[in-house]
């Protein structure tokens, strides 16, 4: 589990510009989630509309990068109504650079809260040449976080029995500013009245890793790399075809 790099969601500027943009993009983004149960924890102001072509252009690296960047996008793609265009030049609403060591993305229609066309909106740590299958894993997280998905460890009704101490210890959390930024990322809980979820799902691909020693008991969950079931009901469900 050493291979397996964090995902760090990127919070917006301007959290008033993030729900301005949200209803601009989709006018439902403004009221509640409608009653239908879906799978995963996902702030719904930030859906991208149904039907809309979302471009994309990676800023930099190799042919077998963009491949592989490809490919994870469209393990999505047969489970929402939503295109995705890749282009080489020009305007583009998701924006994909190549930073060593990190993996990240803004929140669904956040993306469009940066203007500048040269700045990302999305980071895919190139590794695809170390471990394709954990690159993909990471890549394929990170166009949920485009979508619209948070992460499933933070789900409200999250049950992991974790050892905080072990956690802080393993990242040389020492003090109180590393100890709130562990708390970020991994123990507080998003607030089931701004998410849309039904039960907590640990196969989901939005799930982090947990290593047994980092939990009390008997309890560990290993990188998800692929869509679980739950995954595909949830964003058919966020995205529904015309006939849906």
């Amino acid at each position: 589990m050493d291979d397996i790099k964090d995902c760090f969601v990127k919070a917006p500027k301007d959290i008033n510009a993030s729900y301005q943009t949200a209803i601009e993009e989709n006018p439902a983004n403004r009221g509640a989630p409608s009653g239908r149960q879906k799978r995963a924890v996902f702030k719904h102001r930030k859906l991208w509309t149904p039907g809309r072509t979302l471009r994309i252009r990676v800023l930099a690296g190799d042919a077998a990068y963009k491949q592989a960047i490809r490919a994870a996008a469209e393990t999505w793609t047969a489970f929402i109504n939503l295109n995705f265009d890749f282009v080489d030049d020009g305007d583009a609403e998701i924006r994909i650079s190549d930073d060593g060591g990190a993996y990240w993305s803004l929140i669904g229609t956040d993306a469009l809260t940066i203007d500048d066309q040269s700045e990302a909106t999305m980071n895919l740590s190139p590794d695809h040449n170390l471990s394709l299958k954990f690159f993909m894993a990471n890549a394929i997280h990170e166009f949920g976080h485009v979508l619209g998905a948070e992460h499933e460890h933070l789900h409200p009704q999250m049950t992991i029995p974790w050892d905080k101490q072990a956690v802080y210890e393993h990242f040389g959390a020492e003090d109180d500013l590393a100890r709130s930024s562990i708390d970020e990322r991994y123990f507080n809980l998003l607030d089931a009245s701004e998410v849309d979820n039904s039960a907590y799902d640990p196969k989901s691909i939005m799930h982090y890793a947990i290593r047994q020693s980092w939990t009390q008991g008997d309890f560990q969950i290993h990188l998800n790399l692929q869509l679980s079931d739950k995954d595909k009901a949830f964003i058919s469900a966020a995205y529904p075809q015309p006939d849906a």
